[in-house]
């Protein structure tokens, strides 16, 4: 058993013999007489589970009786910064098969898979769930993802965009050409108080207009402003926030409008109406 589950998850992390040798400290020759039902001796089994990615009840095909967020929580810990939203990435989009119900396609659909999806000629991935428990909606192209996922409260959609007025006065804000590039110029430079002759004189947008503008981002809790004490008397500075909300808003304005879409993994079985 052992055997066959370091030749299955080698295969799957897409290395060779020699390379695992090379990670565990001991020949290609023992890696092949592991794999055609020798055993490795005992003190190397963690080595081995290290290397291939797995947990050593794995390797003797147990299940491992651990809680699945524990583990993906202990994983995520171990890695870098880095490697660690590109495991996070992985975890969801298993998650995205599990929901699917598509078990039986994973292999197509599998993290290797994924990684081979480079933008080509203008053409983005997506990746599209839609259930009555909720909806999933990804972009998968290897240089530029992100993942959304929420469950369908109990009270639906419909429920949380209620304010009509509200949601229209946000979108006109984005709708904005001047207010735009006041926000690209905001979140382009370390988020310190700036007063509004310099984001004029950056954006080359009439102070004046600037002031309302801000005015604006303000009552949208998307800009505070604060004020500074000069020489020549109180000076308004402001500072921005929410980037984390911004973000999002802007990647779904534009895969809107986007006319190159590959669907890479795409289910609907949603029977009742989205509000």
């Amino acid at each position: 058993m052992i055997g066959e589950q370091i030749k299955k998850f080698r295969i799957k992390k897409g290395i060779t013999q020699e390379e695992l040798g090379r990670l565990v400290g001991v020949t290609t020759q023992a890696v092949s007489k592991w794999e055609r039902g020798g055993v490795p001796d005992a003190e190397l089994i963690p080595d081995i589970a290290d290397a291939l990615g797995v947990s050593t009840d794995t390797l003797y095909g147990r299940k491992n009786i651990q809680c699945i967020e524990d583990m993906a929580l202990e994983e995520i810990l171990s890695a870098s910064r880095e490697d660690g939203f590109k495991k996070a990435f992985q975890i969801l989009w298993s998650m995205s098969l599990g929901l699917s119900k598509l078990g039986s396609v994973k292999e197509s659909f599998s993290f290797n898979a994924l990684d081979t999806l480079k933008n080509n000629d203008g053409y983005h991935y997506y990746s599209r769930l839609s259930f009555d428990e909720g909806t999933i909606d990804a972009k998968l192209d290897i240089d530029n993802r992100y993942f959304f996922f929420m469950p369908e409260p109990d009270e639906g959609y419909a429920k949380m965009f209620e304010n009509i007025d509200e949601l229209a006065e946000t979108f006109s804000l984005f709708a904005n050409k001047e207010i735009l590039k006041i926000l690209f110029y905001m979140y382009s430079r370390k988020n310190t108080p700036v007063s509004l002759s310099l984001i004029a004189a950056k954006t080359k947008i009439d102070v004046g207009k600037v002031e309302k503008h801000m005015d604006k981002l303000c009552k949208c809790h998307l800009a505070e402003c604060g004020v500074i004490e000069t020489e020549n008397g109180e000076l308004k500075a402001y500072m921005f926030h929410n980037e984390t909300m911004v973000i999002p808003l802007l990647c779904f304005a534009k895969e809107i409008r986007d006319e190159k879409v590959i669907n890479w993994g795409v289910w609907f079985e949603r029977y009742k109406p989205l509000f």
